[in-house]
């Protein structure tokens, strides 16, 4: 992948995760899904995981979001690659994909249950879904939260370890203990191939010492394969196979 590691700034909370380094960090965890085949970046934002799916050896990539504004965005930034809204009325056929890549996008769905049967609908036999979204073992809320008229600017600790019942009315997207998200996917005809975390690669977060940022990127794959240390990753990593 061609990127650029330079820290960006001032990130808010739930912002694409479509940074320099967490962009090829996260693509690596997956390459050796990605040789070939026809992707669906399902939740594509403004294009930028999409385009690196081509990059990693993907023969097409199509990418499909909710927000029709950000749609437009990946046309102008991405023009070679095909970019369509739910609102759109075109409907994806079935058993036309290869993998679907769901990157920070099943916190927001409205219907998981849907979302999953839809997905599974547009893979072909044996097709891969790539699900990555929030770790309830990680003690940060990296999504805005409301509480009154209060607005986080920050992640907020500790909320993720809380009950749903107390933190329900103050967040605005889910997260999931691991086994909870490996059961949803199996209940929907998936066989689990592969289980772990995503770890954060502190990508925006300016006041955390810049040699102390470079020291745990250089050692993240290490990290990724501590049991105990990663399953404070910052997300799950769930891979499926039709």
């Amino acid at each position: 992948m061609r990127i650029d590691e330079r820290r960006p700034i001032n990130i808010e909370p739930g912002s694409s995760t479509a940074f320099p380094f967490n962009a090829k960090y996260r693509l690596n965890r997956i390459a050796k899904y990605v040789k070939g085949g026809d992707w669906l970046d399902y939740g594509c934002a403004d294009g930028g995981y999409t385009a690196s799916l081509l990059e990693l050896g993907a023969n097409s990539v199509v990418g499909i979001d909710a927000e029709a504004s950000r749609v437009v965005e990946a046309r102008q930034k991405h023009p070679d690659i095909s970019f369509y809204s739910y609102d759109d009325g075109h409907v994806l056929p079935d058993n036309s994909f290869d993998g679907v890549f769901m990157n920070e996008v099943f916190e927001h769905v409205q219907d998981e249950d849907e979302t999953l049967r839809e997905v599974f609908r547009m893979l072909r036999p044996g097709g891969i879904l790539v699900l990555i979204c929030p770790n309830r073992g990680f003690p940060f809320e990296g999504h805005t939260m409301h509480i009154g008229s209060w607005t986080s600017k920050w992640p907020m600790p500790l909320v993720p370890w809380l009950p749903h019942s107390i933190t329900g009315a103050w967040v605005t997207a889910r997260n999931y203990w691991p086994g909870e998200l490996r059961d949803q996917v199996r209940t929907h005809g998936f066989t689990i191939i592969e289980a772990g975390f995503v770890m954060p690669v502190f990508e925006g977060y300016q006041w955390i010492p810049t040699r102390l940022v470079e020291v745990f990127r250089s050692r993240i794959t290490a990290i990724d394969h501590m049991p105990l240390i990663s399953r404070l990753g910052v997300s799950n990593l769930v891979i499926g196979r039709k």
